[in-house]
């Protein structure tokens, strides 16, 4: 069970809104919502399709099979071909036959055929109407080429080299006689072509052998002058070319033998360089002065200067035998010096000899080096001469073969183009394919319809559904009322023609507008059961959309069902209620607020038991200031006292500040909305307005509903439309309305 919300401390929010997603079950939902448009589509594309395609010629298509041989035939062998035939490979196979499609939808093969059947002068032929058939003259040849070359079709059959040549027609015979035409061209046209290419390419190859054969005798001459000269005879140019390269390789080892020793007897002569040759203490490494004599004078100069060190400490300094023992050293000495001189010397020496020997290479090197370019460059003066002997060999001997091979050809008839069918005359038109083109018309229609209906729907963005309501809003939805003007349509023919449009639940209780609007009034009850509301404020987003008339139905059923109620007009901009009724304004809400009046005065008594009506009164200058008095808060105190249920008309939201003030007042807000016409972003902020000041907004009504639409079958409204059909019997018809309204309505509680 519903219950009523308690008071809200944080500002609800809407749901966001999505957009619809197209399903099949929505596109069948929008066919049947909108069977008619789409039928309207359907029919219209059915019809002029149908209507275009009786009124076609009837075309006939004459067939006939052809063979397109890449390579033709040889009786004289593999070896004898035509001239210009060299299809070999995919590529070459895919451009001749491209090619041979163009050529049979040619200007040339075209002109034949209009020439030999004088087509130009044939206005079946020209399908030219027949009004202008006194007046017809024959047209140029070249603009009958055209008509002809656009009836032509060429396709060819997959993997193998068969094509079909296709030409159409309206008369099945002319159609036969032209393609058969056609195909004779082709076939004479080919045959022209290769005997035209092939006496031009013999007239050329025979101009050119005397040519060829003089350049041949001519390069031979130059060749056998040249190898005379140069001494070719004795030895090949190859076998020179083999000698100086061993002998440069030769060199060249020799030449980096000699620059690495050079690289060490450079280095040891450095080394050398760096010895002090007066210490003989000093006098270096051994592997540089690798000499027995100087080890021998090293050896003799440690022993004379420890026997020195001997006696200087045993005899003195001036003893004899310490002068003969020094001068002895300084000999050694003297000696070893002479000696490390030598050894450099000869360092030196090999030093220089390497490089001379280095120099004599480098320059055997140049001078070979000079006979190999010499070599060849008269190697290359050779190969040009004796090549252009062999190419003049070759092409002599290439012409003269071909020369001989297109003189047989040309007594030779041959033809690659060959006739597998011919054209037979067509039984059946192939154009207009009647059953096709009204099948696709029919699904063509089809979709054309659904199209625009589902464009008239995704376009649509009013509120017509309760589960568009949901969707867009998320707000309780409280029940759906009928359009008055269709109730009224529905209801007997005796009906007054004065009845009043917001008092149908009172003139007819038993119509299906009547029982909509219990069911509101139910859904209300179900909402809050133990706190009822008893002061409601109804609204809606924007003007005209049936507030006032959702009003009067709620008053009216509130009071049929026993409850002392009251309407009371709080749209003090446009109020109506007073018209609906037939009551005079001159007294009302706004009198009574500013004291000119009292409620007793104010308050009309109506015919339906337990309903009075305040009307608003004349039209105050400021409305909104009006409504948030003190006063005015007073004045809805005082008529809660006196009655059970209130119901308040007010202005819409969205234009004016009116229903959002009163909103704060009352027990529950009830926003109303007229199907197919309120714009779902109109409901939406009217909704977040009322939300945003905390307003109990109870729910959404959705009026001025044509329950006939398709829209309305999946949620089992059309009951109310039948409703008089299943109302009480007779013998319980015949109390007042207002009874029968407070018995069904105590019945229905």
């Amino acid at each position: 069970m519903l219950t009523r919300p308690a008071p809200a401390t944080t500002v609800p929010s809407l749901p966001k809104t999505e957009d619809q997603t197209v399903t099949l079950s929505y596109l069948l939902g929008i066919a049947r919502r909108r069977l008619p448009l789409v039928l309207v589509c359907w029919v219209s594309v059915v019809a002029a399709v149908s209507f275009w395609t009786l009124a076609q010629h009837r075309i006939y298509r004459a067939e006939s099979m052809l063979r397109l041989d890449p390579e033709p035939p040889r009786p004289l062998g593999q070896k004898v071909e035509l001239v210009a035939n060299s299809n070999n490979g995919y590529w070459a196979r895919k451009e001749f036959f491209e090619t041979e499609f163009r050529v049979i939808r040619s200007y040339r093969i075209a002109l034949r055929v209009v020439d030999s059947l004088a087509l130009n002068a044939d206005p079946a032929f020209l399908r030219v109407p027949a009004k202008q058939l006194p007046s017809f003259r024959p047209v140029a040849a070249e603009e009958a080429a055209r008509v002809l070359i656009d009836r032509i079709s060429v396709e060819p059959v997959k993997e193998s080299s068969l094509v079909f040549v296709r030409y159409e027609d309206t008369d099945p015979k002319r159609a036969r006689t032209i393609l058969n035409a056609i195909v004779r061209a082709y076939l004479a046209q080919n045959l022209d072509a290769a005997a035209s290419v092939s006496t031009t390419a013999s007239e050329w190859l025979n101009g050119q052998l005397d040519h060829l054969k003089s350049d041949l005798e001519k390069s031979e001459i130059a060749v056998n002058d040249f190898r005379q000269k140069n001494n070719v005879l004795s030895m090949s140019l190859e076998d020179r070319h083999n000698i100086i390269s061993s002998q440069l390789e030769q060199l060249s080892k020799d030449i980096v033998n000699l620059e690495t020793k050079r690289a060490e007897l450079a280095s040891r002569s450095n080394e050398l360089a760096k010895i002090d040759s007066k210490d003989p203490q000093q006098a270096g490494a051994a592997e540089l002065l690798s000499s027995s004599v100087l080890s021998t004078l090293r050896g003799r100069y440690a022993e004379q200067k420890e026997k020195l060190a001997e006696l200087l400490s045993a005899a003195g300094e001036n003893n004899p035998r310490v002068a003969g023992a020094r001068d002895k050293l300084k000999e050694t000495e003297f000696a070893i010096q002479k000696e490390i001189d030598n050894i450099k010397a000869a360092a030196r020496g090999d030093l220089r000899r390497v490089d001379q020997q280095l120099g004599d290479l480098k320059k055997r090197n140049e001078e070979v080096q000079k006979v190999a370019h010499e070599l060849q460059s008269f190697e290359i003066a050779y190969n040009q001469l004796n090549r252009t002997k062999t190419n003049n060999e070759k092409l002599y001997g290439l012409v003269l073969e071909r020369a001989r091979e297109i003189d047989l050809t040309r007594v030779m008839n041959f033809n690659n183009m060959r006739v597998v069918d011919e054209a037979l005359e067509p039984r059946a038109p192939v154009r207009p394919n009647v059953p096709m083109n009204v099948a696709l018309a029919i699904a063509a229609g089809l979709v054309l319809g659904l199209g625009v209906a589902l464009g008239r729907e995704l376009t649509d963005r009013s509120l017509k559904t309760p589960a568009d309501v949901e969707r867009v809003l998320g707000l309780t939805f409280l029940g759906v009322l009928p359009a008055i003007e269709a109730e009224r349509r529905d209801r007997s023919r005796s009906a007054s023609p004065n009845d009043k449009p917001d008092l149908i639940i009172a003139t007819d209780p038993e119509c299906g507008f009547a029982e909509a609007a219990r069911a509101i009034r139910t859904n209300l009850t179900f909402l809050s059961p133990d706190r009822p509301y008893r002061k409601l404020l109804v609204t809606s987003a924007l003007p005209e959309e049936g507030k006032t008339t959702v009003a009067c139905s709620l008053a009216i059923t509130l009071a049929q069902n026993g409850h002392r109620t009251l309407l009371v007009d709080t749209d003090l901009r446009r109020p109506r209620i007073h018209r609906s009724f037939g009551f005079s304004n001159d007294l009302g809400v706004s009198l009574v607020v500013t004291g000119q009046a009292t409620l007793d005065e104010a308050i009309h008594k109506t015919t339906i038991p337990n309903l009075d009506v305040l009307t608003s009164g004349p039209v105050p200058p400021s409305p909104a200031e009006l409504v948030q008095s003190e006063r005015f808060r007073q004045l809805i105190d005082q008529l809660g006292d006196r009655y059970d249920r209130i119901v308040f008309d007010s202005p819409p939201v969205l234009p004016v500040t009116d229903a959002a003030i009163l909103s704060k007042m009352f027990d529950g807000v009830v926003l109303v909305a007229k199907a197919h016409q309120t714009p779902q972003t109109a409901a939406r902020q009217a909704a977040r307005q009322l939300l945003e000041i905390n307003s109990p907004l109870v729910g959404i009504i959705l009026n001025a509903v044509d329950l006939a639409r398709a829209d309305y079958r999946d949620y089992h409204y059309t009951y109310y439309r039948r409703y008089k059909h299943y109302a009480l019997p007779p013998e319980k018809k015949r109390g007042k309305p207002s009874s029968s309204g407070a018995r069904s309505g105590a019945e229905e509680e």
